[in-house]
């Protein structure tokens, strides 16, 4: 507290750990693109980034991921096809044979095709080098803009010099989009008050009719890059959901779970256009991260199978 009180703050602390796997990813991604196409690379690194975290948001169980690469580190002639086998069934969902447990559906298309490369010892261990991160600390923000330049062999020099810091990303986010619905929420509020008083239910319906409007909005950004406004707008939606949610909850209205998808705010509500497809990749997995994490991180568990829903609202296009 007195000596290093900056090592406390959390934003810190995920910045540091963000950038380190970015890294380590940078690092196999040069080893690797000797002999494999840059987008084969790409491909394939994102679903190694995935899966670690998702053994550490619990989507898979804990230390998984982690525990078949140190497995593998002395047999990597076993890491082609154990890795392939695993993704088919994260893919599809089932018994898996390589974690001896059963697992969830996945799909999304990250897994369409589960294609993994041959490694080496070294290559093996520089992805568990970034497993061995939390990777509940990933900050999504900025965790697409270095993943892009780490699977990048033009822009990996810049690595972690420079991002669009939140700050910035929240000084166009929050006025034209965050406080607009935030002025209707308080008015809402000020609506359900009165009404619960005399009626519960018109309360109630008067909260769950703007959280019906809430998880219908739509985000466009027109040039998205690898998703970091985005992200912020997703976050800062979620944010006020979760208002939303625990008004609901005050007033007695039970039915508050993940089956209420289908009206909560989710990652098929940022819409972008890119023209690196690349970048279009990195900005969908950026989503589903953060939009895991939020999940996670406020106790609501897994969502509803599949966990990755395709997301064809991130165009590649001009």
């Amino acid at each position: 507290v007195w000596t290093e009180p900056l090592s406390l703050d959390p934003t810190r602390r995920s910045a540091r750990v963000t950038r380190e796997i970015a890294e380590r990813l940078a690092t196999l991604a040069l080893s690797l693109e000797g002999t494999h196409d840059p987008e084969t690379v790409a491909q394939f690194l994102m679903r190694c980034l995935f899966t670690m975290f998702a053994e550490d948001v619990r989507l898979l169980p804990e230390r998984a991921f982690t525990d078949l690469l140190r497995d593998l580190l002395n047999d990597p002639a076993g890491f082609k096809p154990m890795v392939e086998h695993l993704w088919g069934t994260m893919n599809n969902g089932g018994f898996s044979v390589i974690l001896r447990r059963a697992i969830p559906r996945f799909n999304g298309g990250l897994f369409a095709d589960p294609t993994a490369l041959p490694l080496d010892e070294a290559q093996i261990q520089l992805l568990i080098d970034a497993a061995r991160a939390d990777w509940r600390d990933v900050e999504p923000a900025i965790f697409g803009a270095l993943l892009e330049r780490a699977l990048n062999p033009i822009e990996r020099h810049k690595l972690g010099a420079h991002y669009t810091p939140r700050a910035y990303v929240e000084r166009l986010v929050v006025p034209t989009i965050v406080e607009p619905l935030r002025a209707e929420w308080e008015s809402v509020q000020a609506a359900a008050a009165q009404l619960a008083g005399n009626d519960e239910r018109k309360a109630i319906a008067e909260v769950a009719a703007f959280h019906r409007r809430l998880a219908a909005t739509r985000v466009l950004d027109p040039a998205c890059g690898t998703g970091n406004f985005l992200y912020v707008t997703l976050e800062h939606l979620k944010r006020l959901e979760g208002e939303v949610l625990n008004t609901l909850r005050d007033l007695g209205h039970g039915q508050l779970s993940l089956e209420m998808e289908s009206v909560m705010v989710t990652p098929q509500q940022l819409l972008g256009i890119e023209v690196n497809p690349r970048a279009a990749a990195i900005a969908e997995l950026v989503l589903w991260i953060g939009y895991l994490q939020w999940l996670h991180d406020n106790g609501y568990g897994v969502p509803v199978e599949p966990i990755l829903k395709p997301l064809d609202n991130i165009k590649q296009m001009d």
